[in-house]
């Protein structure tokens, strides 16, 4: 059968199935299938949408379609998806789960936005590129001196919300050097948080 007699054969199939009633659940099928997780929409007291997102290796995929409403600043848009967390994503669904803050995703500081990499902290920018990966355990964002306070060995007090305890900490430059050693970290907080010496 020749490309075209098959293409002609499959649309009429279609129209029989159509006719038979059974097109729309199939296709109904086929978007729960490409996208099976439900997100919240932050902008809309988050309301919750049924086949909007799935899973995409580092990544996850938002229907565009279910982008297209949503208010976008500097190229990208907030958006929660159950069962990953608070993401940042394009408009071309594209979306990166990063820190949690209060009920939406950690805000960008300094042009960067922090999310978990192999297990430890990374940084990305505006167009969800990955551009610092660290060894650290965690970080506060990026301050206008462009110095962030990380720690190893640190880890969740568990309360809700949460604070940081134990481990090393010290201060590093966008480019993830040191420029406080890590140690007890009462001297790296000063500084990043600019406490009086």
């Amino acid at each position: 059968m020749s490309p075209r007699a098959r293409g002609r054969a499959l649309g009429a199939l279609a129209l029989l199935g159509l006719a038979a009633g059974f097109a729309p659940q199939a296709v109904q099928a086929r978007d729960g299938g490409a996208y099976p997780l439900a997100c919240r929409d932050v902008h809309a007291d988050f309301a919750r949408t049924e086949h909007c997102a799935r899973r995409a290796g580092d990544f996850v995929r938002i229907d565009p379609a279910r982008l297209a409403r949503m208010p976008f600043r500097g190229g990208v848009t907030e958006i929660v998806v159950d069962g990953i967390g608070a993401l940042w994503a394009r408009r071309d669904g594209l979306a990166l789960a990063v820190f949690p803050l209060d009920n939406g995703p950690d805000p960008f500081a300094q042009g960067l936005v922090r999310a978990r990499h192999a297990g430890k902290v990374a940084f990305h920018d505006r167009r969800l590129r990955r551009v610092l990966a660290t060894d650290f355990d965690w970080s506060f964002p990026f301050n206008a001196r462009g110095e962030a306070l990380v720690c190893q060995g640190c880890r969740s007090d568990g309360r809700q919300p949460s604070a940081m305890i134990g481990g090393r900490w010290g201060l590093i430059d966008r480019r993830g050097r040191l420029t406080r050693p890590l140690a007890e970290g009462r001297g790296a907080a000063r500084r990043y948080f600019d406490w009086p010496r």
